[in-house]
């Protein structure tokens, strides 16, 4: 999976969490709603319920107390007939508190019915025609010529919260019907409003409803008058007032207003339901249900998504990690400079680092047959016993190798053979150097020992020279005296007068010669040193050029008439090993006397300080055979050599480039072919600052 996926991945569970989110609130909104739609069209109905009931009550009684007032008009009774016929009738009314016979006539007296009190609300003797609160319900209800209704607020009358608990209904008593019939008389009946609601619902289930009765006063103003709360509503702190109305109505979400016509008047009864209202519905939280159960499922599958994703990421990482591993493997396998391969029984290659060999045979061209053999013979063995083997060939002329043949055991057995070829020639290379250094110790041992035994017999030489110089004048005055007696005579061959000029002359030369012998003796003592290595001194650099010059003396004079050294009479110090940089110019002046032609062609070494201070440059010029560009490119090369018909072994220059890495120094070589070569040292400066620090 490419790096793009885990972007991809995140907006697909994002999608599928906003999907689900989204789709589980559509589905809570439209149960809501629904669900809302229901309890509104149920609250409906429960309220139309409710209000036709309450008008069902209301009507009922003032239709009771209709009957009564015409019954009375018409038979004109007595105190005491009124009373047994409004008592037939008064247990068919609900919420009567006090029914009273106003009569028209001044001479008899109001009848009041105490129905369902013990007391009268109104005082005995009580003038009902002068009442200055009856008195406008009585012309009304005359001028009418119809029952009417008011919610009285009398002083005798009970009242809570300014809410009417009780209304009246008035009605007039006529004695005929008609526009002109005259009124005889008033039956008051004082209600409990609050029980009259009570028991028009009360035959109704409670569902939760509550409801307002409001009353529109002569200026049109609406009053409340009575509020019925439902018992499923909790009990507040705050009650319901003729105050408060109109706030706590407008708090309300759901009103149902209904007018109702009641006696004379239109109340208006208003229906909210309560806190509790107890709906049709089984599951009125199913929308909650299903808005938290859609929520958790679309969690839990987002959750699951960020799961699979991470696996997914965690997979992608392992396998790029692996991917990268095995990418380093295979970059590390494929550039291994050994040649690593594992065969089969028949030889046959199953995986290597050398992608163009595919058997074990194309390993080896049509002259190696030999080691194609050996290789087979080899990879046999290591099937047969199950042992490691190994063995080293010369690849080439210059190139060894050394072979490995390892068996891969899978299951107890050996599935394969791994075979490692590797390039032992600079290993091979050291042993032969270090045989040839062996080798170079032993001649420095011998010729330390030859120079012990040629300094004996050259000390004796030294001993009777210089003895038979002491004596010579005496021998010559001798001779000179007989030659002056006997006449010429002849000495050793040679006439007297000859013998006698030669003598002192061959005296001084056999003295000469064997100082020289002295001197080549000391420096091949001097060669034969052990090396101090890598400790370093202080080296006056003209001194140790000019002993390289005396060693050399006779290979130049056999080389060359036309050798040059130029020295500047001091030079800065180095610091190095003194025996180390006399094989540097030894080995240097060497090569450059043996490239010579001839004895006419020139050698110079010369020695100056850089510009900058810091280098001190030796340099050796010969006008020899010079080199080729390939020549130059491996001079440094151990072993490689261009006068292997002279003895030479390829060593020298190969020292001199050791030498001067080790002391942090520099070579510069130009050379033409049949021109000449030019080789220049370049050796750091030693500061004394530097030592100090």
């Amino acid at each position: 999976m490419t790096s793009s996926a885990p972007t991809a991945l995140h907006r697909v569970i994002l999608g599928i969490g906003l999907f689900g989110v989204g789709l589980s609130l559509l589905a809570f909104d439209a149960l809501r709603t629904q669900l809302a739609g229901h309890s509104r069209l149920e609250f409906q109905w429960l309220a139309k319920d409710r209000v036709g009931a309450v008008q069902r009550g209301l009507d009922e009684a003032i239709h009771l107390v209709d009957i009564i007032g015409d019954l009375v008009a018409i038979h004109a009774p007595s105190k005491s007939e009124f009373t047994q016929l409004a008592r037939r009738y008064l247990s068919k009314i609900h919420g009567i508190r006090e029914l009273v016979w106003i009569p028209r006539d001044d001479n008899q007296a109001a009848v009041p019915l105490r129905a369902c009190r013990t007391h009268s609300f109104f005082p005995k003797d009580h003038d009902f025609l002068s009442d200055t609160v009856l008195t406008p319900l009585l012309n009304l209800a005359e001028r009418q010529g119809r029952s009417v209704v008011s919610t009285l607020h009398h002083p005798v009358l009970p009242s809570q919260h300014g809410l009417s608990e009780e209304f009246v209904v008035l009605v007039p008593l006529r004695e005929t019907a008609g526009a002109d019939a005259r009124t005889q008389g008033f039956l008051l009946a004082v209600f409990d409003l609050e029980e009259l609601i009570q028991q028009a619902i009360r035959l109704l289930e409670p569902r939760g409803v509550q409801i307002l009765i409001l009353e529109k006063d002569p200026r049109n103003q609406e009053r409340l008058i009575n509020a019925y709360q439902s018992r499923l509503e909790p009990s507040s702190a705050d009650p319901l007032d003729t105050l408060n109305w109109r706030v706590w109505l407008g708090r309300q979400r759901t009103v149902i207003r209904e007018t109702v016509p009641v006696a004379d008047q239109q109340w208006e009864i208003i229906a909210v339901p309560s806190k509790n209202l107890l709906s049709g519905e089984e599951f009125p939280h199913t929308p909650w249900l299903i808005l938290a159960g859609g929520i958790f499922i679309t969690g839990l599958l987002v959750l699951f998504l960020i799961h699979v994703e991470q696996s997914i990421l965690e997979k992608n990482r392992i396998h790029a990690e692996l991917k990268q591993s095995e990418l380093k493997l295979r970059i590390l396998f494929n550039q291994y400079p050994d040649t690593i391969m594992t065969v089969d029984r028949q030889g046959s290659v199953l995986l290597t680092n050398r992608p163009e060999v595919r058997t074990l045979e194309e390993m080896f061209g049509e002259h190696q047959t030999e080691l194609r053999d050996w290789h087979i013979q080899a990879l046999r063995k290591v099937y047969a016993t199950g042992e490691m083997d190994h063995f080293q060939f010369p690849f080439s002329d210059t190139q060894w190798c050394e072979v490995r043949f390892v068996p891969i055991r899978a299951e107890g057995s050996i599935a394969e053979v791994m075979i490692l070829s590797t390039d032992i020639t600079e290993k091979h290379t050291q042993q032969e150097q270090a045989l040839r250094h062996a080798r170079l110790a032993s001649l420095g041992i011998l010729a330390a020992g030859m120079a012990h035994e040629i300094n004996n017999p050259n000390n004796t030489i030294q001993f009777n020279i210089v003895a038979l110089s002491r004596s010579w004048p005496d021998m010559a005055a001798v001779l000179k005296k007989y030659q002056e007696e006997h006449g010429d005579f002849i000495l050793g061959g040679v006439p007297v007068e000859r013998a006698l000029e030669m003598l002192p002359g061959l005296m001084e030369s056999i003295l000469n010669n064997s100082r020289r012998i002295t001197g080549i003796v000391n420096n091949l003592k001097h060669m034969a040193r052990p090396d101090p290595g890598g400790c370093l001194y202080r080296i006056e650099l003209h001194k140790v050029i000019r002993n390289v010059i005396s060693i050399m003396q006779h290979p130049i004079k056999r080389h060359t008439d036309h050798f040059v050294a130029s020295l500047p009479e001091s030079l800065p110090e180095l610091r190095g090993n003194a025996l180390q940089l006399e094989q540097i110019f030894l080995n240097l002046l060497l090569n450059a006397l043996e490239s010579l032609k001839n004895r006419k062609a020139r050698v110079t070494l010369d020695a100056n300080l850089s510009e900058d201070g810091e280098w001190v440059i030796v340099r050796v010029t010969d006008e020899g055979v010079g080199m080729s560009e390939q020549q130059m490119a491996n001079m440094f090369t151990p072993f490689f050599t261009t006068k292997g018909d002279q003895g030479g072994i390829g060593m020298g220059l190969s020292i001199v480039w050791d030498i001067v890495q080790r002391h942090g120094g520099i070579i510069k070589t130009e050379s033409q072919p049949e021109v000449g070569t030019s080789i220049a040292v370049f050796l750091p400066v030693h500061h004394p600052s530097q030592e100090a620090s």
